[in-house]
């Protein structure tokens, strides 16, 4: 049933996610400096922006390291993420064994990007799956390949994306 998930989606998940991940920075820094810790949210907003550019760099070493075929060439891609990956935690590590405050905060707001993520895409999931379940979905891959493209109709019924004015149906 997910199979034919467009790849459109994705975007609106992720546009979502940072948008997301935007409004909580701004409370995290509000609600540390109200606290009396600003230092909790300067750190939640360190791991939110570093889990915010690990996300976009994956996508961009995805690209880059997948062939014509589909298939990815994977030795330089795991290296890539594993740098990434490690050098995020040893950052956090650091700042947790050296301003403590700041590095609970980090790791605060790396969870709460995942968080983020994760809820974004069940709900654009959970949306789609309603959708091809009362038969509104986009066209499935079979139908596709008779009617031609399914990107401008995929695009007009990705949940979210209504021009300025324009009012969602079902939503």
């Amino acid at each position: 049933m997910l199979a034919d998930f467009p790849v459109l989606y994705v975007d609106v998940i992720v546009r979502r996610t940072i948008v997301s991940c935007i409004a909580l920075a701004v409370l995290a820094l509000v609600v540390g400096f109200a606290v009396g810790q600003p230092l909790a949210g300067i750190g939640a907003l360190l791991g939110l922006a570093a889990a915010t550019a690990n996300h976009r760099v994956f996508q961009v070493s995805t690209v880059r390291y997948s062939k014509d075929d589909g298939h990815m060439d994977r030795r330089p891609y795991v290296g890539t993420v594993a740098a990434r990956l490690g050098g995020i935690t040893v950052i956090a590590f650091a700042l947790l064994f050296f301003v403590r405050p700041m590095g609970f905060g980090m790791v605060g707001g790396l969870v709460a990007f995942q968080l983020l993520l994760m809820a974004n895409a069940l709900g654009a999931l959970w949306r789609y799956q309603r959708l091809q379940l009362a038969g509104l979905g986009p066209a499935t891959t079979a139908e596709a390949d008779a009617a031609g493209s399914p990107a401008p109709r995929a695009q007009a019924e990705l949940p979210g994306t209504s021009g300025p004015g324009e009012v969602e149906a079902g939503g």
